[in-house]
């Protein structure tokens, strides 16, 4: 059957009452034909629940707003006047790469931390990605195969950064991005080009966010629980 379109309402403000169990998000069918506006007002229903980590989260809007101030304080650590020092750098990388401390990705840090390792790369790195002189496609090209390639950083960690840089212009581009618009048959064709790649994934987010009236964070989280509940589906198959 199908999940027919249904009202978005806004999300849900009150605060649940303490001690209720977190509620779980229930698995998908993938074999079924889904909409993706019944998907978002599914999500911003959504309200005591777990994003990370056992993180427990009021409900989506009070989730976006602690992101984005997650996400200005390390555009300002990361800003050209804050890099002082290697040490501090990777002292402030570090802590990004956690999920208690970015409030949105929860395994950066698997490959991340190699990039510890080399420090004056990393910084030449974070500094290139931030120049908006040079296109976004070419940021992206030189970050992953170009000069500026830093072991330990792929598509999922620079475009996290991006989208710390540039919340309303750069949105995630990991594999839960990949899964939800796939599945939503939103996927853009294949590309070997990394940069255009990402520029044609970063359409298909923007393109939502005009559709649903939402901005790239509050589409990255619905991303999230999209691949959630899709990966739960196909944990129950096997």
């Amino acid at each position: 059957m199908h999940l027919w379109p249904k009202i978005i309402k806004r999300p849900i403000t009150t605060r649940p009452t303490l001690g209720t169990k977190p509620i779980e998000i229930e698995s998908i069918d993938p074999s079924l034909q889904v909409n993706v506006h019944t998907l978002f007002a599914e999500f911003n229903r959504l309200t005591n629940f777990e994003c990370g980590e056992g993180k427990r989260i009021e409900n989506v809007v009070s989730w976006t707003v602690d992101r984005h101030k997650a996400y200005d304080d390390f555009r300002n650590r990361f800003s050209q006047d804050k890099l002082v020092s290697l040490e501090k750098l990777c002292e402030d990388f570090r802590q990004f790469l956690y999920f208690k401390n970015n409030l949105s990705w929860t395994t950066l840090y698997r490959s991340g931390t190699a990039a510890l390792s080399n420090p004056e790369r990393l910084w030449k790195l974070i500094t290139f990605i931030q120049d908006e002189s040079i296109t976004i496609q070419n940021r992206v090209v030189g970050a992953l195969e170009g000069k500026y390639y830093t072991r330990g950083i792929g598509t999922n960690i620079l475009t996290a950064l991006l989208h710390v840089f540039g919340p309303d212009k750069y949105g995630v581009w990991n594999s839960r991005t990949v899964d939800t618009l796939n599945l939503i048959k939103r996927k853009p064709e294949a590309s070997s080009d990394m940069g255009r790649k990402y520029l044609a994934i970063n359409r298909e987010l923007i393109k939502l966010c005009a559709e649903l009236d939402a901005d790239l964070t509050t589409i990255d989280g619905l991303m999230w629980y999209v691949s959630k509940r899709l990966k739960s589906q196909l944990v129950e198959l096997t």
